[in-house]
């Protein structure tokens, strides 16, 4: 990979990049037999260390935006298909903590890591001041998007109301 890239050659590659995530998403979720919310709370347990804070549902709730009763039913569904436990917070027996429980040799956990495999894999092959440059690339695109979305969102609410 050398040379230079035009705007379209960005563009172009990252459409790339999402038409590959979206196949890889259907296919994760296909074969796991899950829905979007499940995959997301489980690639999220799956990267976190072991000196991260405890996740509980409220956190769980706020990442996904849903409600309380909602997030109970997720846990219950991923812990009875054997993909979560809960256990008691640390100090607080009144609150709970959501740990993932995918075998290290499960296909499950190499499902659901595709991308940050990959991303890795590419991320190391680049130098630190690379890597900021394309971090910060990738973090203006979400937040543009998000500003986008939310201006959309806004505008439709408005149309509605007059």
């Amino acid at each position: 990979m050398s040379g230079t890239a035009s705007t379209d050659d960005v563009v172009k590659a990252l459409n790339d990049l999402t038409d590959s995530g979206i196949a890889s998403e259907r296919a994760a979720l296909s074969t796991l037999g899950i829905g979007p919310n499940d995959a997301k709370v489980l690639r999220f347990l799956l990267q976190r260390l072991p000196d991260d804070e405890p996740v509980t549902p409220r956190m769980l709730a706020a990442m996904l935006g849903i409600s309380s009763a909602a997030t109970t039913a997720l846990i219950d569904r991923l812990a009875e298909a054997g993909w979560v436990e809960r256990e008691p917070y640390p100090g607080d027996r009144r609150s709970i903590v959501v740990r993932e429980t995918i075998a290290d040799s499960s296909p499950a956990r190499r499902i659901l890591s595709v991308r940050r495999a990959s991303a890795t894999a590419a991320a190391a092959k680049l130098g630190p001041a690379e890597r900021r440059i394309v971090a910060d690339f990738l973090d203006d695109i979400a937040r543009g998007e998000r500003a986008d979305t939310d201006a959309m969102a806004a505008d439709d609410e408005a149309s509605r109301t007059a």
